[in-house]
């Protein structure tokens, strides 16, 4: 009987930190975190450069993973065009300042579709950005 007892108070407990967790201090601090959040959304739109940058970015992104899709193993010099697509990629994601996490996430994007090209993934990860600067 008592090792049924046992799921059943870890339950309970469970239970009992979420409604303490929601019960913190006043309810003005969820609201104000809130606020915050609609505040630093609406700040970071992207102008139409911007709009446009991500969008030749991705065409490259679908490019690039449709070069891979029937590459079975990893070469350094990738399949034929993968590294001309790539040049193109950075170029594309350079002409335009992008926010740094629209920016990363390209960037991550990109080395995940040319995971098999050794000189993809070294020219894509010198664009990195280093300690949370956008180069």
């Amino acid at each position: 009987m008592p090792r049924f007892l046992l799921p059943v108070a870890a339950l309970a407990v469970a239970a009992l930190a979420l409604v303490a967790a929601g019960c913190s201090h006043e309810g003005r601090h969820v609201a104000t975190a809130t606020v915050v959040t609609t505040k630093s959304s609406a700040s970071c739109k992207l102008g139409k450069a911007q709009r446009g940058t991500v969008a030749l970015a991705r065409a490259d992104i679908r490019r690039l993973r449709r070069i891979q899709a029937p590459v079975q193993t990893f070469s350094q010099r990738g399949a034929p065009g993968q590294e001309a697509l790539t040049g193109k990629f950075l170029l594309d994601l350079g002409s335009a300042k992008l926010p740094l996490n629209v920016f990363s996430r390209l960037l991550h994007q990109a080395k995940t579709a040319t995971s098999l090209c050794g000189d993809c993934g070294s020219g894509l990860e010198t664009e990195e950005p280093v300690l949370g600067t956008a180069a």
